[in-house]
């Protein structure tokens, strides 16, 4: 008898130690692994944790898909995706998933803005010169040249037909508003798929995607860039469990002549830059309008913004020409104050 109680004691010995260990891995957050790393001419900042373990496994290949990424999205690559459709001379194009995606999101938002975010942008680009990281390419085009360019302009010119596209009157694509949110969109179904409880966040550009809440329970804190201080003076924080923060300014890709600066988001009415915000950060519970609401108001203004951020529920934070922050009373749900 005695013996069998000896056993029976190790035994429950073992199975509440067993208990008392899983519940205390339960409570142990997985490490992150965090990678860094410059992808389609931006910064790529990458931090996933999962319990499966193989959080390194899953990054690498988010990283690897950036190469398909540049094959399809990058307009002066020649042979990419976009580049063949932009130089398909009026032809019907067969395109891949992807692209028809962000063609679509972009066209729709375009549709909804009144083309005031207009994604046939394109040829105005290399026109400044921004097309490319060489500062000295960048430029003032004449208003004749701008003029031409804008012959080139309008949404209206693209034509969808189930996988196909046509681009019309010579107009060429430049999806940089709505591509970025949609990879960070795509990383974290990536990672969700390995594993649903994951956590981590995707920084493509400035444009943040939530896998999952930090440490499971716990939110982001993310800097908002000072527009006019450098890439690490954050001017403001939110705080996110989930969703999309990605900001457009002047601040990036600009050059200023006679004491004017004019920078990469051009009015698709004009071909020029408006002077109406440094800065606009968006938050979404959609990776589309992290970034095309900011570019949006930083063409249309600050009353078009405060009206379209009703109809979208997205949360704003902008700082006009003149230094003054405007935000709206959705972005009190995300504001975090150190």
């Amino acid at each position: 008898m005695r013996k069998r109680n000896i056993i029976i004691l190790i035994f429950t010995v073992v199975i509440v130690g067993s208990v008392i260990a899983s519940i205390f891995l339960t409570k142990v957050p997985p490490k992150y692994y965090t990678r860094y790393g410059v992808e389609l001419g931006t910064n790529v900042e990458i931090s996933y944790a999962t319990r499966k373990g193989n959080a390194k496994e899953i990054v690498d290949k988010m990283f690897s898909e950036f190469d398909e990424y540049d094959r399809i999205f990058d307009p002066w690559i020649a042979g990419s995706e976009l580049y063949n459709l932009n130089h398909s001379n009026g032809k019907w194009v067969k395109v891949s998933p992807d692209l028809l995606y962000v063609i679509k999101a972009s066209m729709n938002f375009a549709q909804l803005t009144d083309g005031t975010f207009d994604p046939t942008i394109g040829r105005l680009v290399p026109l400044w010169g921004f097309n490319t990281d060489n500062t000295k390419s960048w430029h003032l085009p004449t208003s004749d040249e701008i003029q031409e360019s804008l012959k080139h302009v309008g949404y209206k010119n693209v034509e969808i037909n189930g996988n196909e596209v046509r681009l019309l009157n010579g107009v060429w694509l430049d999806l940089n508003g709505m591509m970025e949110g949609y990879i960070d969109q795509m990383l974290i179904d990536m990672a969700k798929q390995n594993d649903p409880e994951s956590s981590g966040f995707v920084d493509v550009g400035g444009t943040v995607g939530i896998i999952g809440p930090k440490y499971g329970n716990q939110p982001w804190i993310i800097g908002i860039q000072n527009p006019r201080g450098n890439s690490n003076d954050s001017i403001a924080y939110v705080k996110l469990y989930s969703g999309y923060v990605g900001t457009s300014g002047d601040y990036e890709r600009y050059i200023i002549v006679d004491g004017k600066r004019y920078y990469h988001i051009f009015d698709p009415k004009t071909g020029y830059s408006n002077d109406y915000f440094e800065s606009v950060t968006t938050v979404s519970t959609r990776s589309i309008f992290s970034d095309g609401f900011g570019v949006f108001s930083m063409v249309a203004g600050q009353s078009a913004m405060e009206k379209m951020a009703s109809k979208l529920g997205v949360a704003y934070y902008a700082i006009n020409e003149q230094g003054q922050v405007i935000k709206n009373e959705e972005w009190q749900k995300y504001e975090y104050k150190p």
